[in-house]
């Protein structure tokens, strides 16, 4: 029988197709019969082992090809259920644009860095996480080798998924397993960074693949790394800080740019981000973690540098290389941040910057500056949301501050400043019984400012930051004391017309309703110019004439420069002395005034605020107010120079001598009650630079004027002589106050106000003097006279008489002359007033 024949005979016995032939039918009528047929159909077959074989190979067949097509159908069946389920977890996904995509990606919380004016990088304000962004060109080779060999050795080849990872995130939810079991290419882990949440689900997963698909199509390869190395975290920097980025990481972490790390540093740092804060060598308080908890960092390294070696981005030799680097000697001690090196400035700086960046906030939402201003609650959200936008989104803010000035006024006033000593707080007049004693030192605030900008280049804070973090010059409100005078008073006055600087002031004491106020020295001086009352800070003859200037609206000058009288000190008597209380920065602002021809620029310290895509979203606009005429700024620089020779500064005389060819200062100092308070505040055509000294607490700082050394005024020769030598042209060498055409010389009669024609030698005597266009000068025919008697104080003084008004005239120490037709001998004494 041949072959074919077996095989056909053994298909028919067992094939289905033919089991419904008669042929393939056993026949015969009895048992005996169909046994007989059986045993002949064996015979015709051949051996029965080979039937066997025959029959078990074609079955095994059937069912291995039937098994194959089942697995198939339900392999296909469970990938349809698959894909139809990913659709429709994905379906309800918002479609979003390359843009948007991009957008996302590539933008990150990053820390805001500062500037100074004069072009230097302050660094980072403080924040929860430091980040810096870095462009992948700026970005080691090292780095990215090593990233890539340890977590997507097929970076360069996928589209952003690798199939299985679709399969095994199919077979875990099929499963009901909670968490992934990693695996994600570097495009998938940069899409769930920044895009998505961790949560652990499905359709997270789904979401995940279908946008890392996409970000392939929209970034390259090297967009991807750039992006994901500048979001990943990488733990802590060598201050205790949460870092993340590349740059921060290598700067915290090694000291240096991300530019610049070796094999070693690279492999340590692109093996963090699989566990940060496990990898990281730094505990929360910056310091090195002990031995044993830094192995797992270096196992970590070690496993880096065998992927690379592995994947040939590096030899055997550098890899051994790497590997006998002392990796943690060569850590960071610490990293450099501005509230380190420059607490006061970091602290000013956030402070204004939430204030700039709250109302851009909400005028973005529609909310008016009026309105953020007049509801509190709006005012908390907005300012808590600029609090969060100036920490985490990478803005650039360029500041006024000149880091030459800065710098050198806080040398000065560690090296050449000196002090009162310490002082209870138990002394000061507030003081409360029983209160706990606090110790304090005496303090210090400064401003330097531009005049004709209002930049501020530079200031001092306080004495010492970690004893005292409150700033003296922009945030600390005190009494004004005697630098009022020429702000309330004298100019006023001469921008209404009523005096000049060698107008006839009264300097006697009065009693007004029971107010007796006294000089500083405890002497009356009598009749003597306004330049001399003002130099020599006279009380008495600045009271009276004030009398006369509170009738004339001077409160609008004090609006005009930002220094509002309360309600309850308008029209007060003794307003002139300072009970209002400024800061050394608004203080500054209005005497800027007078070294800018009568206009004040408000002072600020942000120069510009620029978002991370290069938008400038702030930038300061000057808004010069004119509060006095060109003439009045002129007329009381002029005499405010004489404070430096004959008035309340003569205790720097020599300084002033030696500096006034290039430098043209005038000044005004001021001291409130009890001492509690000094002032010394100078200005030139350039700049302007205010001091204050005291106590935390109205604490007086010496009890008895023979006790007192003027720090104040020192201190201010020391900081301009200090500031003048590291930056002459900035403090204004060799610029001059020029003399306006409205102001002239003139002979008048400076008691009664009368050009010299109209004057009478029985009351005054002619003299040449500066005078403004608009003065106003009318002919008297007595000193009874309402405007001389009104000038002299007449309205708080019921006693006062025409024989205080007849005698000598104190035109300054070196000329006097009499007035009235009554003589009196010269003083040889130096009646100086100092405050």
């Amino acid at each position: 029988m041949k072959k074919n024949d077996f095989i056909e005979n053994i298909k028919k016995m067992f094939s289905r197709s033919d089991s419904e032939k008669k042929t393939d039918r056993i026949h015969g009528e009895t048992a005996k019969d169909k046994y007989n047929n059986i045993v002949a159909r064996f015979k015709k077959a051949g051996s029965p082992l080979r039937v066997s074989f025959f029959t078990a190979y074609d079955t095994i067949w059937n069912v291995i090809l039937f098994l194959l097509l089942t697995v198939t159908l339900i392999g296909l069946f469970l990938f349809s259920i698959g894909l139809g389920y990913f659709a429709a977890l994905v379906s309800d996904e918002e479609v979003l644009a390359e843009d948007e995509i991009k957008t996302n990606l590539t933008e990150m919380t990053e820390s805001t860095t500062v500037t100074f004016g004069s072009g230097e990088e302050l660094g980072t304000l403080r924040s929860d996480l430091i980040r810096e962004t870095v462009k992948y060109d700026d970005i080691s080779e090292n780095v990215t080798q090593a990233l890539i060999a340890t977590e997507d050795e097929h970076f360069y080849e996928h589209n952003g998924v690798v199939p299985k990872a679709f399969m095994r995130a199919s077979l875990q939810e099929l499963s009901g397993s909670e968490a992934g079991s990693g695996g994600s290419t570097i495009t998938q882990q940069l899409v769930k960074n920044q895009m998505l949440t961790n949560d652990p689900t499905f359709d997270r997963k789904a979401t995940e693949l279908l946008l890392a698909f996409r970000v392939e199509n929209i970034l390259s390869k090297e967009e991807i790394l750039e992006a994901y190395l500048n979001a990943v975290s990488f733990g802590r920097n060598a201050n205790g800080q949460n870092i993340a980025g590349i740059e921060s990481a290598a700067e915290g972490v090694f000291g240096k740019s991300a530019s610049e790390l070796n094999i070693a540093e690279s492999a340590f740092l692109a093996g963090l981000p699989q566990n940060p804060y496990a990898y990281t060598p730094f505990n929360q308080d910056g310091s090195l973690k002990e031995a044993d908890m830094l192995e797992a960092g270096k196992n970590r390294q070690e496993f880096v540098l065998s992927r690379m070696l592995t994947e040939g981005v590096i030899s055997q030799e550098e890899h051994d290389q790497a590997l006998a680097y002392n990796i943690y000697d060569n850590m960071a001690s610490s990293v450099v941040v501005p509230n380190q090196n420059y607490p006061f400035l970091t602290d000013e700086i956030e402070r204004r910057g939430v204030e700039v960046i709250k109302y851009i906030l909400a005028e973005e939402e529609g909310v008016s500056r009026e309105d953020v201003d007049s509801t509190p609650l709006l005012n908390q959200e907005y300012t808590q949301k600029a609090n969060d936008a100036l920490r985490n989104q990478g803005y650039q803010i360029e500041t006024t501050i000149d880091k030459n000035i800065y710098d050198t006024m806080q040398e000065t006033k560690e090296n050449s400043f000196y002090y009162y000593g310490e002082r209870s707080s138990l002394d000061a007049i507030n003081a409360v019984e029983g209160e706990e004693e606090e110790i304090l030192d005496h303090e210090v605030g400064a401003v330097l400012k531009e005049n004709d900008t209002g930049k501020i280049l530079g200031f001092v804070g306080g004495r010492n930051y970690e004893n005292s973090e409150v700033n003296h010059a922009t945030q600390t409100s005190r009494q004004a004391g005697s630098t009022m005078k020429p702000l309330s008073t004298y100019a006023p006055a001469i921008d209404q017309g009523l005096i000049v600087p060698d107008t006839v002031l009264l300097d006697k004491e009065f009693n007004n309703n029971g107010y007796e106020p006294a000089n500083y020295s405890g002497d009356e001086y009598g009749l003597v110019s306004a330049k001399h009352a003002l130099s020599n800070s006279y009380n008495l003859s600045t009271l009276r004439l004030w009398s006369e200037v509170r009738n004339h609206n001077p409160y609008q000058y004090l609006d005009a420069m930002n220094m509002s009288i309360p309600e309850q000190l308008v029209g007060i008597t003794s307003l002139p002395l300072g009970p209002l209380d400024t800061t050394v920065e608004n203080n500054v602002d209005a005497f800027s005034t007078f070294g800018n021809q009568g206009e004040m620029n408000e002072s600020y310290m942000i120069q510009k605020i620029t978002a991370p895509d290069g938008d400038i979203v702030y930038e300061h606009q000057e808004d010069p107010v004119r509060v006095f005429k060109e003439s009045t700024s002129f007329l009381v620089a002029d005499m405010l120079k004489e404070s430096f020779l004959t008035g309340s500064v003569y205790h720097i005389k020599d300084y002033y001598n030696s500096v006034k060819d290039v430098y043209d200062w005038s000044a005004k100092t001021g001291t409130s009650e009890n001492f509690v308070d000094s002032w010394m505040i100078g200005f030139n055509p350039k700049v302007t630079l205010g001091i204050w000294m005291g106590y935390d607490r109205n604490i007086p700082q010496v009890y008895d004027t023979d006790d007192e050394t003027h720090p104040h005024i020192y201190n201010w020769s020391y900081m301009a002589d200090a500031l003048s030598q590291a930056a002459p042209e900035v403090m204004g060498a060799y610029e001059k106050f020029e003399q306006p055409s409205s102001v002239r010389s003139e002979k008048f009669c400076a008691l009664t106000m009368e050009l010299e024609d109209d004057c009478s030698s029985s009351m005054d005597k002619p003299i040449t003097g500066l005078i403004a266009e608009d003065t106003i000068f009318t002919d008297k025919s007595s000193l009874n006279d309402p405007a001389i008697q009104s000038r002299m104080g007449s309205s708080i003084d019921s006693s006062l008489s025409n024989s205080s008004l007849r005698g000598t005239v104190t035109r300054t120490y070196d000329d006097r002359y009499s007035v009235g037709g009554r003589s009196s001998k010269s003083s040889s004494k130096k009646d100086k007033d100092d405050d």
